[in-house]
């Protein structure tokens, strides 16, 4: 791994010393995409939870959200290290915002069904799989080294922003507009978004002479090979199926704990969603101003803390005082998730070769989305038979004692 180290982002692109300008550029049109998509994110959720009530539903739905991409995901990791990491990301910003639209055609002359819902979800969890490893793979030709912990604070703090707004705007447009024209804003914020990465000039990270192309299978267990040639990156990658596994289906019940187990409405759900991303937003802004000497060590801690709200959370009782700590624990939850993450994210476009990154990152992509489905299938009967509170309660204990293991296990391997 020392070897890739000096192999690193840095050696691949020169990232001009007005970074900040450029990159900041391209958060702003993602902050606008995000907006739009987490609007009509929370109107499809919202609409389910309302038809629906059932966990078994949302569960189903959930599925829908992160199957395709689980399926896709090898491919958009050779994607976005064989092409244009630039026009990769434009393409999947315009093709998800394209569906949309003409999922709003359809359901205009046709009616809205749960069945359409779903899979709408399932379509934009396609176009989107694309988006992601090729975004955090093309961050280091933009960014320096030494600020990738700075930029990836920087763009979870702004992506929260917008996720503050979203179900804001996502809950007005609920109680105003048909679901069908509530759509037309996800292609809104994809041309906002395709625009503002249009115009920045990016180092294409090919400039150096174009790697060979092996046969699919080989080539993506060529880039994964960067998991078990590290050891704390091993660590990393099992931690997180293993973590996923417990909180992916939490994402799917949070509608149901306000609507079912505290019995409020999309008002209150929106202001859930609103603690979860201001908490992510103070996080961001935290861990983009520190200097972390350890980012794999910081990640695990947050693990800890991030169980101990869920287990909180688990334990409320069925009240509007129930419901007010809940939306505290939840912004707890968001803060914690983020320092979970984004020191993660920095180690590895610092620490992993560039012609290998996009595939890391789908790597990291792929365990998210196929734990996805294992979660689900073990806490929707769960939540089904104890409620949706159990489940909280049930992966808290679950992720404080991941990251306890996972904080040994690192030591060790640091020795």
């Amino acid at each position: 791994m020392d070897n890739q180290e000096t192999k690193g982002p840095q050696a691949a692109v020169r990232p001009n010393p007005a970074w900040r300008r450029r990159y900041y550029t391209i958060l702003a049109g993602q902050a606008v995409s995000q907006v739009g998509s987490s609007a009509v994110q929370f109107a499809l959720v919202w609409f389910l939870a309302q038809e629906t009530a059932s966990p078994a539903a949302m569960g189903l739905a959930g599925l829908a959200a992160f199957l395709p991409g689980a399926i896709l995901s090898p491919a958009a990791g050779i994607a976005a290290d064989r092409h244009n990491r630039k026009r990769v990301c434009i393409a999947a910003d315009l093709a998800a915002g394209i569906m949309a639209t003409a999922f709003a055609l359809a359901m205009g002359s046709w009616g809205v069904s749960v069945a359409a819902v779903i899979a709408l979800l399932a379509a934009r969890a396609a176009a989107t799989s694309f988006q992601a490893p090729a975004m955090q793979a093309m961050v280091p030709q933009i960014v320096p080294p030494e600020s990738l912990v700075e930029a990836g604070g920087m763009a979870q703090a702004i992506s929260s922003a917008s996720y503050i707004l979203g179900p804001v705007v996502g809950g007005a447009l609920f109680a105003a507009f048909p679901l069908a024209l509530i759509l037309v804003t996800d292609l809104v914020g994809a041309v906002v978004a395709a625009v503002t990465l249009g115009i920045v000039p990016v180092p294409d990270h090919r400039a150096e002479g174009e790697r060979p192309k092996l046969h699919p299978v080989r080539e993506l267990r060529d880039g994964l090979s960067v998991f078990w040639e590290d050891r704390v990156l091993t660590q990393v990658i099992v931690s997180l199926l293993v973590f996923m596994v417990f909180f992916m289906p939490l994402s799917s019940f949070y509608p149901l704990m306000t609507s079912d187990y505290f019995g409020l409405g999309a008002f209150e759900g929106s202001l859930v969603e609103m603690s979860w991303a201001l908490g992510m937003l103070v996080a961001g802004i935290a861990v983009a101003k520190a200097n972390l000497k350890n980012e794999v060590r910081a990640s695990f801690w947050a693990t800890v803390a991030l169980g101990a709200t869920c287990l909180a959370s688990g334990l409320l009782p069925r009240s509007f005082g129930g419901w007010v700590a809940f939306v505290v624990l939840c912004g707890a939850m968001g803060a914690t998730a983020t320092c979970y993450d984004v020191p993660i994210v920095a180690y590895m476009q610092k620490s992993i070769a560039p012609e290998k990154l996009g595939r890391a990152f789908s790597a990291f992509q792929i365990v998210s989305m196929i734990s996805t489905p294992i979660g689900l299938a073990v806490a929707s009967p769960v939540a089904e038979v104890l409620g949706v509170s159990a489940w909280f309660g049930i992966s808290g204990v679950a992720i404080v004692l991941l990251g306890a293991v996972m904080l040994v296990l690192e030591g060790r391997a640091r020795r």
